[in-house]
């Protein structure tokens, strides 16, 4: 770790120092070039407007020998490019190249100094112009040229030597904070090294060097803390063994009890739902031979009485047999397979409409939907859902039923629709899906409240969810998910 640390701080800091230093050096270097530059440029100006005031007599007394002669007494620098004189009707009246004595050039009048680039044999120049005047009469231009690729205050040797020195700067001052961070880095390696073998076991007992312990800085301070800290650490370690254990037993305890709690609670359920069904059957059997035996004697209100207690057992059977769907299915383990829906929704569409060849309805179901689940429960989950649509469309006039998939958010969404009485949204929270919830009459459409609960346990049970919308009248969608 030690290795590593300090390589990594080693290579941080040489990075850090050497970007900074040359940057500060090219800073450096750039901000004297460009005063060197400025400097140029006033002192060309200062050449051109002794051009310009030196030409005052050669252009009064039309001396061209005289402006020949000034002209090459301001041109001794080697920087200089060219200089020559311009007159206002835009003619070279003096140049230091006298073949372009007479050529015309550009004319442009001006209050002060003017300075623009060109180029000259294939050279960057800079140019400036200075306005030749006599009170206020204006009699040419004097122009004064440089090459701006001459123009370098220090020599490749300087640069070389500049750089050398920042090298040897950037050495020395490594050197010295390597020399820092190390003080401070092997400390800080032991410490770690104690920390880490702490960590691996409450059972260690690496012990911190004595000399860390000692220091008087920041890193003493840490150390010392931390040797506190195993001592209270080991103290609550073997506390905290003895609470686990405790809480271990606790927890089996818990856990057989409520397994005892569940298998009761199974065998109540079972016996409940026999008790239950064997009088109702009874009840039933014995109404329908009191129909068959004695009706004829019974007059309509007694016979109408006879059937509601056939319907009322039936109905409670029904709710029973119900219950003990829900409740196996709460307990069922998941046989996961590839589940065709469209098969499962075609069969029971098919069982529907052979028990009610009557119904007049359209149904759309999507092929080859492929889930993956469990056969019997996702065959529950269509049962249910088909069954709610084909009751709920039995008053529409042109009753439509679609069983299809959607992709939405990158998952699988499947959805039983109908144009059905829908339900009111406002009155479905908490109740849709609930144990004995019903949003319709019980003279209007026939159910025991059941049948979506056990959907959504179901869907629960695969990792999925279910959700519905619906409108009053509008009919409703059953939309359900899986787990991928």
């Amino acid at each position: 770790m030690r290795s590593r640390l300090f390589t990594r701080l080693a290579l941080s800091i040489t990075l850090l120092l050497t970007v900074a230093l040359f940057t500060l050096g090219y800073l450096l270097l750039d901000d004297a070039q460009n005063k060197f530059l400025d400097e140029r440029l006033e002192q060309v100006k200062g050449q051109t407007a002794s051009l310009a005031n030196g030409s005052l007599d050669g252009l009064i007394s039309k001396d061209y020998e005289l402006l020949e002669n000034w002209l090459k007494s301001v041109m001794p620098a080697d920087f200089y490019a060219y200089a020559f004189l311009s007159s206002k009707d835009g003619m070279i009246i003096s140049h230091s190249d006298l073949s372009q004595v007479g050529h015309p050039v550009k004319f442009q009048e001006l209050d002060d100094f003017a300075v623009r680039k060109a180029e000259y044999k294939g050279r960057p120049v800079k140019e400036v112009i200075y306005p030749i005047k006599v009170g206020k009469k204006y009699l040419a231009n004097a122009h004064l040229a440089y090459f701006l690729d001459d123009v370098s205050f220090y020599s490749d040797a300087a640069a070389f030597n500049i750089i050398m020195v920042l090298v040897l700067f950037l050495l020395v001052l490594l050197t010295a904070v390597l020399l820092i961070v190390k003080h401070f880095i092997n400390p800080i390696a032991d410490l770690t090294h104690v920390i880490t073998a702490t960590s691996l076991g409450a059972a260690r007992n690496d012990e911190l060097d004595a000399r860390l312990l000692k220091r008087d800085d920041e890193i003493g301070t840490l150390a010392r803390e931390f040797q506190n800290m195993i001592v209270r650490l080991r103290e609550s370690y073997s506390a905290l063994q003895n609470e686990e254990q405790r809480l271990r037993e606790m927890v089996a305890k818990k856990t057989f009890d409520l397994q005892q709690s569940n298998k009761e609670l199974e065998a109540f359920s079972y016996s409940v739902s026999h008790d239950l069904r064997s009088p109702l059957r009874a009840i039933d059997g014995f109404s329908q031979a009191l129909m068959e035996d004695y009706g004829e004697s019974l007059d309509e209100t007694a016979q109408e009485y006879i059937e509601r207690i056939r319907s009322g057992t039936q109905r409670m059977e029904l709710l029973v047999s119900s219950l003990l769907e829900l409740s196996r299915i709460k307990h069922s383990e998941l046989k996961t397979t590839d589940v065709n829906l469209s098969d499962l929704a075609e069969t029971v569409v098919a069982s529907l409409k052979e028990k009610d060849p009557e119904r007049n309805l359209e149904v759309k179901i999507q092929a080859d939907m492929i889930a993956t689940g469990d056969q019997n429960m996702l065959s529950v989950v269509m049962e249910n859902l088909i069954n709610n649509a084909w009751k709920y469309t039995a008053k529409t006039e042109y009753p439509e039923i679609e069983i299809a998939s959607m992709k939405q958010e990158g998952k699988t969404v499947y959805f039983v629709k109908d144009n059905g009485a829908g339900f009111d949204m406002r009155f479905a929270e908490g109740k849709l899906f609930g144990t004995f919830q019903r949003l319709h009459n019980e003279r209007d459409f026939k159910g025991t409240g059941i049948g979506l609960a056990t959907v959504r346990r179901i869907i629960n049970l695969h990792g999925g969810h279910i959700w519905a919308e619906a409108e009053v009248d509008k009919g409703a969608v059953f939309y359900f998910t899986l787990a991928d």
